[in-house]
This record gives structure tokens, sequence and C-alpha cells, in this order.
């Protein structure tokens, strides 16, 4: 390279370089809105701990054990009306007897 210009380049790239390091800051509209998006997630990190924390105080999914409880509930419902019906039936069978007790009794009155 030319000395001649050699001497005016580097004054040049460094006039340039300094130009380039100062325009370097932070845009103040930007600082402010990096500034409230913190704000935002700080604000949303916080609801999301309170929700965390809801969730761990909610009760545990019971619709398996009522599920268990109502098919319980079902057969026992079936075997009460199967009782039901045989107690019927007894009822019917201890009146007959009833009936032929007393017959039996009138034949054969005891003195």
């Amino acid at each position: 390279m030319n000395p001649c210009i050699s001497r005016y380049v580097r004054p040049l790239g460094a006039a340039l370089l300094c130009l380039a390091v100062s325009s370097c800051g932070d845009d103040p509209a930007l600082v402010s809105k990096r500034e409230q998006q913190r704000a935002e997630i700080a604000k949303l990190e916080g609801e999301l701990a309170i929700l965390q924390e809801r969730m761990e105080q909610m009760p545990r999914d019971r619709s398996d054990e009522v599920r268990e409880l109502k098919a319980k509930a079902g057969e026992n419902q079936k075997e009460i009306a199967s009782l039901e019906e045989e107690i019927a039936d007894l009822e019917q069978e201890k009146a007959r007897i009833e009936r032929e007790h007393e017959a039996y009794r009138r034949k054969y009155v005891a003195n």
C-alpha cells in the first residue's frame, strides 16, 4: 500500500470505528419496551406460581372410585331385589303353613 494512502486510511478507519462504537448505545424506546416486557414476564411468572399452588391444593380425581361405587351399588340393588322376592315367597309359604296349621288345629281340637 502507498504510504500516503495508508496515512489517511488508518485514522479514517479509527474514526469510523469510534463512530460505530459510540452509536452502539441502546435506543431509549427499546430500553423502555424491554423493561415493560421484563415487568410483564415477572407478573406472569407470579400468576403461574399462584396457579401451580392452586393446582397442588386441588383434591385428586376420584371419578374411578365413584364408578366402582356405582357399580357396587347396582349389584347391591340387584341383590336387594332378589332378597325381597325371596322374602315375599317365604311370607306366602308362612301364610300357607299357618292356614294348614289352623285347619289341623280345628280338625284335631286339643282338650
